[in-house]
């Protein structure tokens, strides 16, 4: 667990849970385990998914499935999942255990959804939105409710920071789908053109011009066309702009929670997963 732990990576669900539940009123002992179980369930999902798309890289460091097979990988995950749930119990509140279950649920749901459409290019917008709001908004609007809860806030509150914690994890996803067209390997870790390799569909090439027969899937010469031709269309910028209206969204809901360095970090934070460049 340490070694994937410190591969490196944003940190930003943990971060969520601490300020969610500084808009109210921290403890660091309810807040500090939660914060660690919504990190190792994000762990979780990262080892299972490196199988599932049998990923050899992740961060620039080969993936846990590469490194040890893909049996090895699956336990581990397994027993990564258990352990989230083991630090969630730390907080003595069995709600907490119960959001972060169900979210785990949806990103299940999310990944066999996906798995429906692995090759279906024609794929539409409204079909990759309900995938990434299960594969990543889920989590991190659970992470917002889990710690607006151990916060003690008010039921409004909880609803607006949960719908902050959505509206960020969208605007996260796509910006992350953005890259993955208009970075380099360097800066994030795995191959460019990782999705359309896999055989998924994603905003920047929905909204470009770039067209692909559905139920195949392209080589590795094909797949670097595609992230050429869609490198060079209005996709990408396209899909920035629907992660900004996300991220605008969330900034709207902190406007129900009282202002402080909680509030303004969580803002700042919704500017940084659009803005950010790894």
């Amino acid at each position: 667990m340490v070694e994937l732990l410190e591969a490196g990576g944003k940190r930003i669900r943990p971060a969520l849970v601490v300020l969610a539940a500084m808009c109210g009123t921290y403890d660091p002992d309810l807040t500090i385990p939660a914060a660690m179980a919504v990190e190792v369930t994000h762990a979780a999902t990262l080892v299972h998914d490196d199988v599932i798309d049998r990923s050899a890289t992740r961060r620039g460091r080969p993936t846990v499935a590469a490194a040890l097979g893909h049996e090895p990988a699956i336990v581990i995950g397994d027993f990564y999942f258990a352990k989230a749930y083991e630090y969630a119990s730390l907080t003595h509140t069995p709600e907490v255990v119960a959001i972060l279950a169900k979210a785990v649920m949806e990103i299940c749901t999310g990944e066999v959804r996906q798995q429906s459409i692995r090759y279906v290019f024609s794929t539409d917008v409204d079909e990759y939105m309900r995938r990434i709001e299960a594969k990543t908004a889920t989590l991190l609007a659970a992470c917002c409710d889990i710690g607006a809860l151990l916060g003690g806030l008010d039921m409004d509150q909880r609803q607006a920071l949960r719908a902050y914690g959505r509206s960020i994890g969208l605007a996260f996803q796509i910006a992350d789908d953005v890259l993955d067209y208009t970075a380099t390997e360097g800066q994030v870790g795995k191959p460019i053109g990782h999705d359309i390799a896999e055989g998924f569909a994603t905003l920047p090439l929905m909204l470009s011009s770039v067209k692909i027969e559905d139920g195949r899937r392209l080589d590795e010469q094909e797949a670097s066309r595609v992230v050429d031709a869609v490198r060079n269309s209005h996709g990408p910028q396209r899909a920035l702009e629907e992660a900004r209206n996300h991220s605008d969204a969330a900034r709207e809901q902190l406007k129900t929670i009282s202002a402080g360095d909680a509030t303004s970090a969580l803002a700042a934070l919704a500017d940084y997963v659009v803005s950010r460049k790894l």
